[in-house]
């Protein structure tokens, strides 16, 4: 009884161990479930942003042309609401499913935030507080500014959580600030329960009048956050613990049966039939051996007991065949549904991993054509401007030469006239005095020669516009980097000058004059994209400019630097180019290549011109770009080119 008593208690124990368990990780299981909306949701989002027809018609703001987009979208998608605003917070559409049709939404804030085209993933109640919208945002942009943004969210209600807990006798109860939102658990939906909060661990609680073992998430937004508890029913741990103290009374009875015989037996002396039943017992005991059979020599109570034991050892053979089989189909179809969940998992991770990529790569594609139609305009207008400028500077520069020849000439004729005739006649004297020749003869040379300094100008300009434009070197060819790098400088030449500005702050409302210092070093010429790296050397040193700009306005630099310096280092050409500004914070440094990302006011940057520079230097040309700051040391930019066989 006390053996009994003892291994009870701990199969007891060990099954409320393994209830709680159970518990802790269906928990689990429903917080990745809710974490699997979440992303289904951000997911869906990006599919409807992208569209090149609904960013057109948020900026003509053609109402008829998106509810004939996302109608269909929001069907196929399944949404419950979707939410088009402008960048002035107007709405633009309200897509919502049928309960929700006469709700009204307190959405006011994460509207706002989507006008200004934030990402935000919130919870967003509804007029009632009987239901909660678990949403997600995304802004709609066009190369230049923010349109506007959308909103998607799906109702968290009965059905998700029946969804979540399909294939469990767990109940689900979702709440928010003590107030039951969703349930699986009819019975609780009325009634003020006392929940444990998620630190605490599987505890038990009474929900109607029953006992359940319950454990709580937190599954939080933005802003809000929802709770939501798992209920195990005690009433079937209850069952599961009677069934073994069956199990334990049934064997005991049994035992105590098989003593009382085998006393009874004793006492009758028929010890010996006892001893070989006794001793095919203990052998299939011991050995599990179960085709052992015990002989059966005599019809009396001793044989029957006797055969009786070997159909109980057939039985107990047929029994732990029939479970060692169970077991096995068990196993297998255990193995197998594991095996069907885990493929259909990766599956859909795949699936969310290539849309995603598919979605970024069609972002930077499309920015990427849009820059180069830019370049390739300007770098055409440069060309033809260029072009038209050189055909009469050239007229003009050759012209000088013999304008200068054929006036030495007539100077010297001059000068010969008034040394073989020192006398003229007065009214050549006076035509002499009113004319200045004296005069004339000094300065006309040096006007001649201004002349032809100001020509020889503006052919080194023309040249500079023509090599930076590249148009007759878009492949592949040997280019000298300091030329490209000459050349830009050239065209941003009215940035370097002193301007004014706008700030408060400071005294001098003159920026200074921008420095720039060229360290070149002795660098071959190599193999590249000549036209693309001029608009690497264009993005960088424009961002420069604005960097010493910004610090000046705000009572910075007050000596504006740029430095750019050259080398070899190895097998590589290695261009810094750096400015003494304020510097770029920690917190940015490791997004300044991403597509899209600025820090520029709307309308002032794209958030592309270092994206595509990263993607010239690495992917055209195999080499490296990266960014050194600290806060108020600056910043530098370091481009490294691989040398290729000249």
């Amino acid at each position: 009884m006390l053996s009994l008593g003892v291994i009870g208690n701990s199969f007891t124990e060990s099954l409320e161990q393994n209830f709680r368990q159970d518990v802790e990780k269906f928990t689990e299981r429903v917080y990745q479930d809710f974490q699997y909306e979440q992303q289904t949701l951000h997911t869906k989002i990006e599919l409807i942003a992208y569209q090149d027809q609904l960013r057109q018609a948020v900026e003509q703001q053609d109402q008829g042309l998106l509810l004939q987009i996302l109608l269909p979208l929001k069907t196929v998608l399944r949404l419950d609401w979707l939410k088009v605003v402008d960048a002035q917070g107007k709405v633009l559409t309200d897509l919502r499913s049928n309960s929700l049709s006469q709700m009204r939404l307190f959405d006011q804030v994460i509207s706002s935030a989507t006008s200004r085209g934030a990402q935000l993933t919130d919870l967003v109640d509804v007029e009632g507080g009987q239901q909660i919208l678990q949403s997600v945002t995304h802004g709609i942009k066009s190369p230049s500014k923010v349109l506007g943004g959308i909103i998607i969210g799906n109702l968290v209600d009965n059905n998700l959580l029946k969804k979540i807990a399909a294939g469990s006798s767990k109940h689900l109860i979702t709440r928010r600030n003590n107030h039951i939102v969703a349930t699986t658990l009819l019975a609780a939906q009325n009634g003020n329960w006392q929940f444990p909060s998620p630190e605490l661990p599987v505890t038990q609680i009474m929900v109607d009048n029953k006992n359940y073992l319950a454990k709580s998430i937190l599954f939080s937004g933005d802003s809000q956050a929802l709770t939501t508890t798992v209920l195990y029913p005690i009433s079937l741990l209850e069952v599961a613990q009677w069934r073994l103290w069956e199990h334990l009374g049934f064997l005991y009875v049994l035992g105590s049966a098989i003593v009382v015989v085998s006393g009874f037996l004793t006492a009758r002396t028929i010890t010996r039939p006892l001893q070989v039943v006794t001793q095919v017992a203990q052998q299939v005991t011991q050995e599990s051996n179960f085709d052992l059979q015990a002989p059966v020599k005599t019809q009396d109570e001793v044989g029957i007991l006797a055969i009786s034991f070997n159909k109980l050892i057939q039985q107990v053979k047929q029994l732990l065949t029939e479970q060692y089989e169970a077991n096995q189909k068990l196993e297998v179809y255990s193995q197998t549904l594991e095996k069907k969940v885990e493929e259909r998992t990766q599956a859909l991770r795949q699936k969310n991993i290539d849309l995603n990529h598919t979605l970024q790569e069609l972002g930077r594609t499309q920015s990427q054509l849009i820059q180069n139609e830019k370049m390739s305009s300007l770098g055409q207008l440069i060309a033809g401007i260029a072009h038209e400028i050189n055909n009469p500077v050239n007229f003009i520069y050759g012209n000088i030469k013999h304008t200068e020849d054929y006036t030495q000439q007539l100077l010297w004729l001059l000068q010969l006239y008034q040394k073989h005739h020192p006398y003229p006649e007065p009214e050549i004297q006076n035509a002499q005095q009113e004319a200045d020749i004296e005069y004339l003869t000094e300065d006309l040379p040096k006007i001649l020669t201004s002349m032809k300094i100001g020509a020889n100008r503006i052919r080194e300009i023309v040249l500079s516009l023509r090599i930076f434009s590249r148009l007759d070197e878009a492949e592949f060819k040997i280019a000298d980097l300091h030329e490209g790098i000459d050349s830009t400088l050239l065209i941003l030449q009215h940035r370097f000058k002193s301007q004014s500005v706008d700030a408060k702050r400071l005294v001098n409302r003159h920026r200074p004059q921008i420095t720039v210092i060229k360290e070149y070093g002795n660098i071959p010429k190599i193999q590249c994209f000549a036209g693309q790296l001029n608009q690497v050397f264009m993005n960088i040193l424009a961002n420069a400019i604005d960097a010493l700009e910004e610090a000046f306005q705000n009572g910075f630099c007050p000596e504006p630097i740029i430095r750019i310096s050259s080398g070899q280092v190895n097998e590589s050409i290695v261009i810094h180019i750096a400015d003494n500004g304020t510097g770029i914070p920690e917190a940015i440094q490791s997004h300044l290549f991403d597509p899209f990302f600025t820090t520029k006011p709307v309308g002032k940057g794209t958030g592309m011109g270092l994206s595509i520079s990263y993607q010239i230097i690495t992917e055209k040309h195999g080499g490296s770009l990266r960014c050194i700051s600290s806060p108020g040391q600056g910043a530098e930019f370091i481009i490294a080119i691989p040398i290729r066989g000249v």
